[in-house]
């Protein structure tokens, strides 16, 4: 039995033990509802971005990401006919410009697509499809005989026709078309616009001289399309001018040979195609306005059979007076693209010695544009990769060099068979 003494002192210590525990306890819960409260407010932020823990909040932002990022295809065309009269050095001399841009889409992760099959040259007179042809849907119809058709240029729109459904874009570029600025993506073009609000482009097209004189006449050596209805219908209407919009066609033959003229080939009917995708659309919007009309000379002849620009040989079929009528300006990037319309539904890309640029720079047919080639996107210009800039001919070394680009020809046709880089090969379509 204890005495008084030691059970005082028990007590006390006991008391002691107990105040220990008791402040233990305290500061033990207070250490709790500490972490609860930072966690809580951790996660709260979490909610308002989107009710995500930090790990999971950032695989979302990337799975966000790559979802956002457009689909796109590089798109070029080659089918051997009577417009070139050296298929075969023509092929020689492209390679490199072949190997340049399927670099570029290795690059970038793009599909690439080089497309060698004849489509529209088969409704050509003896053509496979020329005796059913009246068969097939109003806009496959065709004039008696689309003699022009046989100009393998027209094959782009039959391609991109093709292509375009896969894609959110699509950028054509002819078989000189080559990619001058390798490191800039053509998403740099789409955030262009979506930076100055211009959500309406469905097209981007090149202009010949780049001045500032307002000329929207341009070449079609590119064209970036995108996958949208006013796309769709761009390409149909470009068919239906190939195919002929008269009974006699579009214009008369002048060589009374068949022989090619720049102007039987596909590059007016993408001026066509423009105007008269536009009118479909803007009468379509703004029924209840008077309705716009196209210019008179994309209109029948009843005594020629032709277009009434044949008559007057206005092969322009007056598109940029249609346009200029309606205030569409050029210009993609810039204060040229902040003055232009926000409903203007083309753009008209512009290169000059800025740190943008346009969808290329034509140094086959217009030597002035030589001094916009430094800072150019991509250029139009068909000589053999030597006569390239000392910098391209570098990064063309690097493609085949590093990134393992060749390609693969028919020896007999010396067509191509298969072309690619290290992660994988080209479409190279040919039959």
């Amino acid at each position: 039995m204890l005495s008084p003494n030691s059970m005082k002192h028990a007590m006390e210590d006991k008391l002691k033990n107990n105040n220990f525990k008791s402040r233990s306890a305290i500061l033990f819960l207070c250490i709790v509802l500490s972490l609860l409260y930072n966690v809580g407010h951790i996660v709260g932020t979490k909610i308002v971005d989107g009710g995500y823990y930090l790990k999971d909040f950032k695989e979302q932002q990337i799975t966000q990401h790559r979802h956002h990022r457009p689909k796109i295809a590089v798109l070029s065309s080659f089918v051997a006919s009577t417009m070139w009269s050296d298929t075969a050095k023509m092929i020689d001399n492209a390679v490199d410009h072949i190997l340049n841009r399927e670099c570029y889409c290795h690059l970038w992760n793009y599909d690439c697509i080089f497309n060698q099959t004849m489509e529209m040259g088969l409704y050509v007179e003896g053509g496979i499809r020329y005796n059913s042809q009246y068969n097939n849907t109003s806009s496959q119809k065709t004039s008696k005989n689309p003699w022009w058709l046989k100009f393998g240029a027209w094959e782009r729109v039959a391609h991109l026709q093709a292509a375009l459904p896969n894609y959110d874009w699509v950028l054509y570029g002819d078989l000189d078309y080559i990619i001058k600025d390798m490191s800039r993506p053509i998403e740099s073009f789409l955030k262009e616009f979506e930076l100055y609000g211009k959500n309406d482009i469905h097209v981007l097209v090149p202009r010949d001289d780049n001045t500032d004189d307002g000329m929207l006449d341009f070449s079609s050596f590119s064209v970036l399309i995108k996958n949208s209805p006013f796309g769709i219908r761009l390409l149909r209407n470009w068919r239906a001018f190939g195919m002929g919009l008269c009974p006699n066609g579009n214009f008369r033959d002048k060589s009374k040979k068949q022989e090619y003229s720049w102007y039987l080939s596909d590059q007016v009917g993408l001026w066509y195609a423009l105007m008269k995708t536009h009118n479909d659309f803007h009468n379509e919007m703004y029924p209840n306005n008077s309705r716009l009309k196209l210019p008179y000379t994309v209109k029948c002849n009843q005594t020629t059979g032709l277009l009434q620009a044949d008559t007057d040989d206005n092969f322009w079929l007056d598109m940029a007076h249609y346009f200029r009528a309606l205030r569409y300006q050029p210009g993609n990037y810039g204060v040229d693209l902040e003055r232009i319309d926000d409903r203007q539904m083309i753009a008209w890309s512009t290169s000059k010695n800025d740190s943008m640029s346009g969808l290329g720079v034509d140094r086959n047919w217009f030597p002035n544009t030589e001094r916009f080639a430094a800072t150019a996107f991509a250029l139009h210009y068909k000589k053999p990769s030597e006569y390239w800039d000392p910098e391209m001919q570098i990064e063309l070394s690097m493609c085949k060099r590093v990134h393992a680009c060749s390609l693969v020809r028919n020896e007999t046709s010396g067509m191509i068979l298969q072309v690619g880089c290290g992660r994988g090969n080209a479409t190279a379509t040919e039959i």
